[in-house]
Order: structure tokens, then C-alpha cells, then sequence
């Protein structure tokens, strides 16, 4: 298993993007929320509503760029199996103490659709492009033509014709890595920018791949492959240790649309884990891998790029990892990088040991004594 990490106006925003400090970074501070107490099996999330099995969490405003958080944190020696997110914010899980994942945490973004349809995200997770021919008005919440993937590293709007032969397929989104360029010739359109770094820094989600282009008029209309959604972005943290066992935990970019032209994958989103202690069995699977651009004929969409995955432990504190992660690009047609973004690294003030469930000596001989004397009082009874 390996590991690891145009125009001026381009490039002065890929500078900023990756440059910006965070307002107000990540790791977030178990101790700094109100538990909602001990938990134990499947739960279900809402990150819009800030509700998780009918108990209510809060937002966490990151500042600038970065996505508000729901957070939702639970008492020691918590236990989750599936964990069913929806809703538009970020989503964190904290442990005040240990606690333990064992089940299934799905963020990934939409897949696009084949008739011109964007693929949806949750948890942050940018929607992708409508498909052409009918999609260059401005969505008024984005700023941003239809046609685009939403997010930082949107994949740029494909071209529409009238002809079959003057249609392009949409660019995948970037974050990690750059999304693959769309399209070919006249009709070239480059992938979406790479954003963001360590997941401590600031806690990002992934963008959308681009529409396909479609042609009409003249008695044909050829509709293109919408968008794949970026991947969502989740953070678990524990004030001790963080058992993640037999788990399986995605935040995937969804594929584009196959239609008249390929869009462009979604890229993959962000999964920061953070503990004193980390402990990851070999039965489990994290992943933030770009979407696959659609494929129809030769008009294939941008892969979408690599998400970012960030392990952050004490530096007094163990990682264990026995796991499979990987964020990785996806398929399709551009340069696609086969780098694996994922990050570990140490600090001295994340979290705090376990403390010893073993009673010290004095103690332990009291509820020896204690035990003793309800014996006699049973037998004299």
C-alpha cells in the first residue's frame, strides 16, 4: 500500500487557494463541545438540520472559503456502526475519550446523469455541471453557468454546438490533484484547479466535474453527461483513542454522465482522522478517489481529481495501521495524476493518553473488602 500528498487570474487563484491560512483550522477539540452522550450502533445524520438521531448538534463556522462543520460529539467509549449522512455542511464526529467506528460512512458525491443531469453532493461536496446543449445561464446561489461544476476546483463548462461534431465533453474537478481537461482542439477545456493541503489547515470538501457538451437544431438534440459531485468532507477525532475497525469510509467523487459528450468526474473529498492514539485494522477501507469521466464514442469526460485524506496523531501517541486508504485520481481523459494524497503527521498537543481502566491498589483492595462483606451478610442471612 503506498502513501502519501492559462491566464494570470488562474494562477493568482491557485496561489491564494493555496497559500490562505485558515480562519479558524481544524483539529476540532472534543472537549470544546457539550456531549451528547454515549452512543452505541447505526446512526443517522442530518448535517442541514444538525440533528443525529434526534439529539442536536452545532455549526462550526471555519471562516472564508472553508465549508461550516455539524458537529456532533459523544461521551467516552462510544461505539458507531453505519453512519447515514445527509444535508449540506461538512460533518465532524468527536469522542470525548475513545471511541470506535465499525460500520459504513458514505460522503462520496452523485454520479452525473446520462440525460444532462448533475451529479448531487452531500457534506460539503460540490454538485456537478448540467450537460448541454441548453445549459449556459448563470445559477444565481453559485455565480457559475449551469454548465460548470460548482466548488473551487469546478471543471470548466464544456461546449455545445449545433452540430454533433462541435460538441466537447466536460473537464473534471480538482482538489488534490487537477481535474483531467475535457474535450479536444477547439472545444479543449482544462481540468479544475487543486486546492487546499494538510486537512488540519482547514477542513475542504471536493468539487464538481463539468457537464458534457450536446448539440440540437435541425430535428436532433443530443444531450450531454452532467457533472459528478465532489466528495463530501468528514472529520472523526478522539480525545484518546480512535478505533476504526472493519469500517468502511468514502468520500468518492462521483462519475460523469455518459450522454451525447462525457462530463467530467467530481473529485474526491477530504477525510481527516485525528487522536492521541489511531488505531486502524486491516478490515478496513478509507477512500477519496476522483469520479471516472464519462464515456460515450471518443467524447470521454475529465477524470476527477484526487481527494485528500490527513492522519494527525501525538507525537507521544501510536498509529496502527493495518488499513487500506487511498486518494487517487480518477479515469479518464486528460492528464490524470497517479499521485495518493495521503498525509500523516504528529503534534504534542492532540488529545490526551487513555487513562488506565486497571484501579489502583488502594482502591482495589477496598471493593475487594467491600465484595467480602456482602458475601458474610449474604451467608449470615
Amino acid at each position: 500500500m503506498k502513501f502519501s500528498a492559462s491566464k494570470k487570474a488562474a494562477g493568482l487563484l491557485c496561489s491564494l487557494l493555496l497559500a490562505a491560512p485558515a480562519a479558524n483550522a481544524t483539529p476540532l477539540n472534543p472537549s470544546d463541545f457539550a456531549s451528547l452522550g454515549a452512543f452505541f450502533g447505526d446512526v443517522t445524520i442530518d448535517t442541514s438540520l444538525l440533528t443525529v438521531n434526534g439529539s442536536s448538534g452545532v455549526s462550526y463556522s471555519q471562516g472564508g472559503l472553508m465549508p461550516d462543520i455539524a458537529v456532533f460529539t459523544f461521551a467516552n467509549g462510544s461505539s458507531l456502526g453505519n453512519v447515514t449522512v445527509t444535508g449540506d455542511r461538512a460533518v465532524a464526529l468527536l469522542f470525548q475519550g475513545s471511541g470506535t467506528i465499525s460500520g459504513e460512512i458514505n460522503v462520496s458525491g452523485g454520479d452525473g446523469l446520462d440525460n444532462n443531469g448533475s451529479g448531487i453532493g452531500v457534506a460539503a461536496g460540490a454538485q456537478g455541471g448540467l450537460g448541454g446543449p441548453f445549459n449556459s445561464g448563470i445559477n444565481p446561489d453559485t455565480g457559475k453557468t449551469f454548465g460548470a461544476g460548482d466548488g473551487l476546483g469546478g471543471g470548466v463548462l464544456a461546449s455545445s454546438s449545433a452540430s454533433t461534431s462541435g460538441a466537447g465533453s466536460g473537464s473534471g474537478g480538482g482538489f488534490g490533484t487537477a481535474g483531467g481537461s475535457g474535450g479536444a482542439g477547439t472545444t479543449f477545456r482544462p481540468g479544475g484547479l487543486a486546492y487546499g493541503g494538510f486537512l488540519a489547515d482547514g477542513l475542504f470538501a471536493g468539487s464538481g466535474g463539468a457537464g458534457g457538451g450536446g448539440y440540437c437544431c435541425g430535428g436532433l438534440i443530443g444531450r450531454g453527461g452532467g457533472g459528478g459531485a465532489g466528495g463530501g468532507a468528514i472529520e472523526i477525532g478522539a480525545l484518546n483513542s480512535l478505533n476504526i475497525i472493519d469500517a468502511l469510509i468514502t468520500a468518492n467523487g462521483g462519475d460523469g454522465g455518459n450522454g451525447a459528450r462525457g462530463g467530467g468526474g467530481g473529485s474526491g473529498g477530504g477525510i481527516f482522522l485525528h487522536a492521541y492514539d489511531i488505531n486502524i485494522n486491516a478490515g478496513t477501507m478509507i477512500s477519496a478517489n476522483g469520479g471516472k469521466g464519462g464515456s460515450l464514442s471518443s467524447a470521454r469526460g475529465g477524470c476527477g481529481g484526487a481527494g485528500r485524506i490527513s492522519l494527525l496523531h501525538n507525537s507521544a501517541g501510536s498509529l496502527n495501521n493495518e488499513g487500506s486508504i487511498s486518494a487517487v485520481a480518477g479515469t479518464g481523459s486528460g492528464v490524470c495524476s497517479p499521485e495518493n494524497i495521503v498525509s500523516f503527521a504528529t503534534g504534542a498537543d492532540i488529545g490526551s493518553p487513555p487513562s488506565s481502566s486497571v484501579p489502583e491498589p488502594p482502591m482495589l483492595l477496598l471493593l475487594m473488602l467491600g465484595l467480602v462483606g456482602l458475601i458474610r451478610k449474604s451467608q449470615v442471612a
